[in-house]
């Protein structure tokens, strides 16, 4: 891919009119311009095509908006189109932090040495303000919880050519489901230490309404790709006292 963007920016939207022109603008205003994005829309009926058709044409943006099955098949789409060597999924609430994240992240990856660059985001929770959300360095925590989020991780196209595709079986754990992956097949990983991203709290893996159904999507990553005896035994006696922990931490009428 001698004359590729370095960076491809992946974005999944679905009726996302009142966030996307905040990520689109996000994107659009970086001051490093060797860059793709390429937003894979679900069939918005809102506004959000309008907003599309008017950036079309003012960068280097592409999209398609056609029914797909969720945020795996878009993302997968969105994969078979990009061509850049490094890609960060960016959603369509979600925002890259100022002008210059892509340049400041340019001398940290332009080797290509390493396979992920982990770097923290702000998440917007919705009701606790913005607060910071480090990367796991600790990697064998990830056979319990996911430790990266997808807007923090500029992840090398080599290790998608390796996994191939985002599950479409998962429809919240898909980063922890990719990553569990990538890890098992010791994937390099380097962490920044700056924030990149500004993370939309009302996505559906940070929504406190879908908790339980992350923790138990969650336990399938584990139960999908962990091979070795032992640390399955241990997810299992984990995942059994972990479990009633958060419905005891979760407000009442989302407990079930």
């Amino acid at each position: 891919m001698k004359n590729s963007p370095l960076f491809s920016v992946l974005t999944a939207s679905l009726n996302n009119g009142f966030t996307i022109k905040r990520t689109l603008e996000s994107v659009k205003n970086q001051s490093f311009q060797d860059f793709e994005h390429i937003v894979i829309d679900g069939g918005s009926r809102d506004v959000t095509l309008d907003i599309l058709k008017k950036y079309e044409n003012t960068y280097n943006l592409q999209w398609i908006s056609e029914p797909d099955n969720g945020i795996s098949d878009a993302l997968n789409k969105g994969l078979r189109l990009s061509s850049g060597r490094y890609l960060i999924v960016i959603q369509a609430d979600d925002q890259l932090l100022h002008p210059n994240i892509l340049n400041d992240v340019f001398p940290q990856l332009k080797s290509e040495k390493f396979d992920i660059l982990s770097f923290p985001v702000i998440l917007d929770h919705p009701a606790k303000g913005k607060i910071l959300s480090k990367p796991i360095q600790h990697l064998w925590w990830n056979h319990f919880k996911f430790v990266f989020r997808h807007q923090g991780c500029f992840v090398h196209r080599r290790v998608f050519d390796q996994l191939v595709v985002f599950r479409n079986e998962f429809k919240i754990s898909l980063d922890y489901d990719f990553f569990y992956r990538a890890l098992a097949r010791n994937c390099s990983v380097k962490f920044g230490k700056f924030s990149v991203a500004l993370m939309g709290g009302k996505g559906v893996g940070s929504n406190p309404e879908f908790i339980l159904k992350r923790l138990k999507e969650d336990r399938l990553v584990q139960i999908l790709n962990e091979r070795n005896i032992l640390w399955k035994a241990v997810q299992s006696i984990f995942h059994t006292l972990y479990v009633p922990y958060k419905r005891l931490t979760l407000p009442n009428n989302i407990s079930q």
